[in-house]
């Protein structure tokens, strides 16, 4: 138990160390990086429930272990700038209520749903192009490739620019060899280079509303009459795009991969692809989903589970612990396709929960339908795969498939 949650030789696998968590400190204190970690479902659902700006992505959901040992709070820290702008997951209500609601209209159920005959045709081009391939990596060629040009298109960008969108996320996911985790910071100067020449056109052209995405946040007024700024504009963005582009390929590729190992539950699912790929997908989300965590820093005293946490400690809510919680989910360490899941947990919850749920919903069971229609037997060649161990993103990176149609 004194196994350290950032430890990359423990994240070739963490599993066990949540599991040795949940049943033995549910709510594990760590002194050197002043954080609780919850482990349980039922105590990740109720820190994220919290609201009245008790708990806020302040100092990033992402904060680097490096981060957490050097900056111990004293006290409450400050809140996020609200002039100018800081990023959107950082900011305190009302305004990340008021950012959310500027750009979320094109990532609303219906609104996604307007989107499935160009995702569909996206999946259908893209799958006749790695097919005749025979073998490739299911995430880089298929998946992520897909949701890249998905991601593209919600920005306004030419398809062409998927490529390049997708090797600065694979880039920027990758644990920081310096500081350990993930580089937040970094996520959003290499993304500013991407999102600002979007700001800049939709200005220009008027920011008419053609594009939901960008022209609500061009359009939003401060009380004080002053317009976002491009790169505060950018900051609100950001984290669509990479998440746009990360989580759902990820979640299709390893999804397809634990659905290919067990040939009876591969038969169930085809006997009704329109009825059954809707309830495995839901497994594989909960199963699969990359995310270790999402963290929290307190701004005001409070308890969780019974500890008393004060007000500038951290807390981190173990999402990947979460979904695999005897006590939420039988045998959850089995992959069921038809499981009954009654509460999700990996895409998050409360004020933070994922502002792209619908759409990587959408992404994820299209691609695994067609799959699944075009492909007779596949052949996952793990051996020559690569896993990520990052703290936050755990995972493959990289799926090697050989197939059959």
């Amino acid at each position: 138990m004194q196994a350290d949650p950032f430890s990359s030789d423990l994240m070739v696998d963490p599993l066990p160390f949540y599991r040795a968590l949940r049943d033995r400190a549910p709510v594990r204190y760590y002194p050197e990086y002043d954080t609780f970690f919850l482990s349980r479902f039922e105590d990740v659902w109720s820190a994220l429930r919290i609201g009245d700006n008790v708990l806020l992505s302040t100092e990033n959901s992402l904060p680097t272990p490096q981060y957490l040992r050097t900056h111990h709070n004293d006290g409450a820290p400050p809140f996020a700038s609200v002039d100018p702008l800081a990023p959107g997951p950082t900011l305190p209500s009302p305004w990340y209520e008021a950012m959310r609601q500027a750009h979320i209209a094109p990532l609303r159920p219906r609104a996604v749903l307007a989107l499935t005959e160009f995702i569909e045709r996206t999946v259908d081009e893209v799958l006749d192009q790695v097919l005749a391939k025979g073998t490739f990596d299911l995430i880089g060629d298929f998946a992520a490739t897909v949701n890249a040009r998905v991601i593209c298109h919600l920005f306004g960008l030419d398809l062409a620019h998927a490529p390049e969108l997708l090797a600065i996320v694979a880039d920027l996911t990758r644990v920081d060899p310096r500081q350990g985790g993930v580089d937040f910071n970094m996520f959003f100067d290499r993304l500013t280079e991407q999102i600002v020449p979007v700001v800049q056109a939709r200005r220009a052209a008027g920011a008419d509303g053609s594009n939901l995405l960008v022209d609500g946040l061009v359009n939003f007024r401060r009380e004080d009459g002053r317009a976002l700024s491009d790169v505060e504009i950018s900051n609100q963005l950001t984290c669509v795009m990479i998440a746009g582009v990360e989580s759902a390929s990820k979640v299709t590729a390893s999804g397809l991969l634990e659905l290919f190992s067990r040939p009876d539950q591969l038969a169930e699912v085809r006997s009704d692809l329109e009825a059954n790929v809707p309830k495995v997908v839901a497994e594989m989300v909960r199963f699969t989903a990359p995310a270790q965590y999402t963290f929290r820093t307190a701004h005001k005293d409070f308890e969780i589970a019974g500890q008393p946490v004060r007000a500038g400690q951290r807390v981190a809510c173990l999402l990947r612990s979460a979904s695999r919680d005897e006590r939420e989910f039988d045998r959850p360490d089995e992959f069921i396709w038809n499981r009954e899941i009654k509460r999700v947990i990996s895409f998050g919850l409360g004020q933070h929960h994922c502002i792209g749920k619908h759409l990587a919903l959408v992404e994820v069971t299209t691609m695994v339908r067609a799959f699944l229609s075009r492909v007779t037997s596949a052949e996952f060649l793990t051996q020559e795969g690569e896993r990520n161990p990052s703290c936050f993103q755990w995972g493959w990176v990289r799926l090697p498939v050989r197939i059959s149609v």
